[in-house]
């Protein structure tokens, strides 16, 4: 079901051959290929070059071991054993483990010098670069060539690549010092240049012949480089043909009564070959530790590792576990859960993991040696699926659990996966066990059509609907399902996979059959750990950033946030998380299904070095890194505004335009200088910068012309100052006071209480009108209309001592009252008044009304209660009329015609 998909694919490759990896060898390594780095690298030992890179030698082969050593020899056991006691009983003291953890950290640099190795001219590294590609060459095209024996090529391949761009890195340096060396030597042009000395052009000529050199070095390092990219992008097509091939490849279906023919007697043979190879290990018991002075200090480091994290989440689970609480909030599950995850899936998992490295450190025979790392893999994949559903699921404790499962459904998943777990890793690996070794073609095809049949039955109800059922809000009688509607789409489409393998596995098909289980199986456990990482973060971030946390109140704290304020870091991390999730799941789900996973890391290393295009690298590393410098001079530049609009312009005489126009200067440098640190962060030359400003230009012209005409407008208006933070000013109808003055736009504000954003390029294409844009005062014009019959003199004196009664009313210049005219409706005045400021004006307006109404009501000028008066016009006129009309009236009639 699940298990070692390269090893599988070998495996079914190989056919009756030895199929466990007895007599492993190196393929096409130079025996000096680990001196061959330059100058300044790092060296790597032949023992470190030929690790993982074993293929089976075709003519089968045994391994050989070491003489069995004495008893007494076994000092380093003895040592390692009490070291593992005296770091159980260092745990009883958080300072002493940090007091070993210190000096440990502080003896690895010791036991990690190296004795330095002597180099070899560049001649005879390309001479060597140039013969392990040839020898790559030659095995790729030979036929019969293995996917493990490709991966060994590539990995040696991507080695000499390494080493040829590390020479070329250093060539390319040596050349540009002596580049700057030549400078000052080359010769001027012009008649009237100096005569150069024999020792100038001795000293000319070597650095020419010493660039020459070192450009033909990187020359030569780039033939290589892409040579072997050449053999990398063939042998990554080959491997896609041989797994292919493999997957598709036929035996006989276990119907056929050949197949049952052969059957017992490969049974007989491989229950012997694993009871001799468990008998000889037995026998041999622990005396293989001190075989190939294996190093077991890491696995001391890891040991001691466990044991703190085991100390670790018993106290965590003392302290905030799963308690007593009958309803506990969303950020007690996540907590308890949380820590459950340490204490039930991290710890078992690395104790395993130690015990099986602990084991395979005994040289175990084969076949033990390749099935004892795919046991252990079972084993841990086994606690991981236990420890989560009994930390997600709680399907005994339905008030802790995580995740929105009804208590039936989660009791239901629970067990489901625990059988499919625990049977079908078992069975899975009794499987790998019996069809180790040759001659087990009819064990495979038989075991396969077994092994496809209990893996549908206990995974169809993990599939089921039943175990899928979310709990339904308070008041909801409609049945939901965990995951929607894509979920079950996707559950059925796995259940049709998973009895597709059935078929594959009867008609013959048995390495395609166990690459589907393995693969559905991977997949789902990734996805799984993926969205329930992402619960647990963003649970544990929303947590963490609560006001009632210690965290929360310390991050308020420290940025002098209310107590209240709602933060919205947590999901910028959370992001984060789930990037990196993405990423991992970008690796982790071709993995599973035998994808070339080198060629999927060296797509994110070419991604991460860059793509050269001219003279400028772009890669998603220095995009990074442009983005955190941007973002780290933004901070800078708006401490640096905050500190210089709150401490030092307060302390400053200055108005307050222009301390907005400073504030907003400053914003600008801001920009620019992140801008100009970013663009340097990318690793472009600034020599180079005016390419860079010509297709800016061009982007300009084109799409970006409203905002740079905005941009150098408000750049303009910072300069010239037409118009400042406080002015009123009206423009293309909409008039208000400057409140801001911003890069793009400026905010005014209106009369009433409305703000609009007027582009800046506005106030320098359209007339504006600052009422303050010399002087803050303004004059208020009260006209007034008064009978003819008021005394004109009277009525001024009342004017002029009500406007110099108000105290905002400005005495100089003085109050001015005009006599307009004489109209038909009476005598027209005006009352001319001053204030210093412009917003005076409705205030200073309205009590100067209320002031001379009053006075004038009291000089009995104006009536407060007139009676209304009706003026007749032409009597005489409507006399004549009215007679005339009485006169027809008494007239005799006329006779009828």
């Amino acid at each position: 079901m699940v298990c070692d998909q390269p090893g599988l694919l070998v495996r079914a490759a190989i056919g009756p051959a030895d199929r466990h990896g007895e007599g492993m060898q190196p393929v096409g390594r130079d025996p000096d290929f680990s001196n061959s780095l330059p100058v300044g690298h790092a060296q790597y030992s032949p023992a470190t070059l030929d690790a993982g890179r074993k293929v089976p030698r075709r003519s089968g082969g045994v391994n050989s071991r070491p003489a069995r050593r004495s008893p007494h020899e076994w000092g380093g056991l003895t040592t390692f054993i009490n070291g593992l006691t005296w770091y159980h009983s260092a745990m009883r003291g958080l300072f002493r483990l940090a007091w070993l953890m210190l000096l440990v950290a502080g003896i690895h640099p010791v036991w990690a010098q190296a004795v330095p190795q002597p180099q070899r001219p560049f001649s005879q590294l390309v001479d060597l670069w140039t013969r392990q590609l040839d020898r790559i060459t030659a095995r790729v095209t030979q036929p019969g060539i293995l996917p493990a024996e490709i991966d060994a090529l590539r990995e040696q391949t991507t080695d000499v690549r390494a080493y040829a761009q590390a020479a070329a890195q250093l060539a390319r340096n040596d050349l540009a010092d002596t580049r700057r060396l030549l400078a000052p030597l080359d010769v001027k042009p012009g008649a009237d240049r100096p005569t150069e000395t024999d020792a100038v052009k001795a000293e000319h000529e070597r650095l020419t012949e010493q660039a020459t050199i070192s450009e033909s070095r990187v020359k030569q390092c780039e033939v290589m480089i892409a040579r072997a990219d050449q053999l990398l992008e063939r042998m990554t097509k080959l491997r896609g043909e041989v797994m292919l091939r493999t997957l598709l490849q036929r035996n006989d279906p276990p119907v056929s009564p050949r197949v049952w023919g052969k059957l017992p007697s490969e049974l007989t043979a491989a229950w012997r070959t694993l009871s001799a190879a468990l008998a000889g290990w037995g026998r041999e018991g622990l005396s293989g530790l001190r075989y190939g002075n294996q190093d077991l200090t890491p696995l001391g480091l890891w040991a001691s590792l466990t044991i703190v994290l085991w100390w670790l989440g018993r106290t965590l689970r003392r302290r905030f576990g799963r308690g007593e609480l009958a309803e506990p909030g969303r950020r007690d599950r996540t907590l308890a859960a949380a820590i459950d995850g340490v204490g039930l899936v991290l710890v078992p998992v690395l104790a395993v993991w130690l015990i099986g490295k602990l084991l395979t450190a005994t040289l175990p025979p084969p076949p033990i040696d390749a099935l004892l790392p795919e046991f252990i893999e079972r084993l841990v994949l086994f606690l991981l699926t236990v420890g989560l559903t009994a930390t997600v699921l709680a399907p005994h404790r339905p008030a802790w659990r995580v995740l929105p499962f009804t208590d039936s459904s989660a009791r239901h998943l629970s067990s489901a996966l625990r059988r499919l777990l625990g049977y079908g890793l078992m069975a899975d690996f009794l499987y790998l066990a019996l069809t180790q070794g040759s001659d087990r073609d009819s064990v495979a095809s038989v075991g396969s059509l077994a092994l496809a049949t209990a893996i549908a039955l206990l995974a169809l109800p993990v599939l089921s609907n039943r175990g899928w059922e979310a709990a339904r809000p308070a008041g909801s009688d409609a049945r939901a399902m965990v995951g929607g509607t894509w979920w079950s789409v996707l559950r059925l489409l796995i259940s049709m996979a998973v009895l597709g393998s059935l078929v594959f596995a009867l008609l013959g098909y048995a390495t395609l059959a166990a690459h589907i289980h393995a693969g559905i199986a991977l997949t789902c456990l990734w996805v799984a750990l993926a969205l329930v990482a992402h619960q647990l973060a963003g649970d544990l971030f929303e947590a963490t950033a609560a006001p009632d946390m210690p965290t929360g109140r310390w991050v308020r704290r420290r940025l002098g946030l209310p107590a209240d304020f709602q933060l919205r870091g947590q999901h910028i991390a959370l992001l984060l998380v789930d990037l990196l999730l993405m990423a991992l799941l970008a690796v982790a789900v071709p993995a599973a299904w035998s994808v070339d996973v080198d060629a999927i890391t060296r797509g994110f290393d070419q991604l991460m070095q860059g793509v050269k295009i001219g003279g400028v690298t772009i890669s998603l590393g220095n995009i990074g890194t442009a983005i955190l410098v941007f973002g780290i001079a933004m901070l800078l530049a708006r401490l640096v505004r905050r500190v210089v609009r709150d401490r030092v312009m307060p302390t400053v005489d200055a108005p307050m335009p222009l301390r907005q126009s400073v504030d907003a200067g400053l914003n600008y440098v801001g920009v620019i200088v992140a801008i100009l640190l970013g663009v340097g962060a990318l690793g472009i030359d600034f020599t180079n910068l005016a390419i860079v400003l010509g297709a800016l230009s061009v982007g300009i012209g084109l799409g970006l012309q409203n905002i740079a005409n905005n941009v150098i407008s408000g750049v303009v208006l910072l300069l010239e100052r037409p118009i400042k933070a406080g002015d009123w000013v009206s423009v293309s109808g909409h008039e208000g006071f400057v409140r801001r003055i911003n890069i793009r736009a400026t905010e005014i504000e209106t009369f009433q209480r409305t703000h609009v954003i007027v582009p800046n390029s506005l106030f320098l294409q359209n007339p504006v009108v600052n009422r303050t844009y010399s002087d803050t005062s303004s004059r208020i014009e009260i006209p007034l209309t008064v009978g003819l019959g008021t005394d004109v003199a009277r009525l001024e004196a009342i004017l002029r001592e009500s406007a110099l009664d108000h105290p905002r009313v400005l005495r100089v210049p003085q109050p001015i009252v005009r006599f307009v005219r004489v109209g038909t409706a009476g005598l027209e005045f005006e009352l001319l008044v001053f204030v210093a400021q412009l917003e005076d004006r409705l205030v200073v307006n309205n009590d100067l009304n209320r002031s001379i109404l009053a006075k004038l009501i009291e000089e009995k000028i104006l009536d407060p209660a007139p009676a209304a008066e009706f003026k007749l016009r032409n009597l005489d006129l409507l006399a004549d009329a009215l007679r005339g009309a009485r006169a027809s009236d008494h007239a005799e009639p006329s006779p009828p015609r």
